[in-house]
């Protein structure tokens, strides 16, 4: 019975070792990219500005909807909106490839890649 207790200890461990390293290298090939913040505004790709370069910009919409955008330390955000629910600011900012920041009331959408 002792030997069962410590194979199945031994499978644990060798579990949790596993786990531990699939998460490590899922956050490498995760970690920002120095890549291009793609700005579409009522479905045309307006800009592509490079996370590397900080930067500010007004996005303005046919309809007047208004976003700044704020491109600072490889992340892209969105600190300003004239929409009424706020959910593009309050997501933060956006760095890795293939996040996106989306404002539905100004239709602006701004994805990393």
């Amino acid at each position: 019975m002792e030997h069962k207790k410590r194979n199945d200890r031994l499978l644990i461990g060798a579990l949790l070792l596993l786990a531990a390293v699939c998460l490590a290298g899922a956050r490498l090939v995760r970690r920002p990219s120095d890549g291009i913040a793609q700005v579409d505004i009522d479905g045309q790709t307006v800009w592509e500005l490079p996370l590397s370069r900080d930067t500010e910009l007004l996005l303005e919409n046919k309809n007047g909807g208004v976003n700044r955008l704020v491109i600072k330390d490889k992340k892209a955000s969105v600190t300003e909106a004239s929409c009424p629910d706020q959910i593009c600011v309050r997501q933060g900012g956006a760095g890795e490839s293939g996040q996106t920041i989306v404002c539905l009331p100004n239709r602006v959408v701004i994805t990393i890649r």
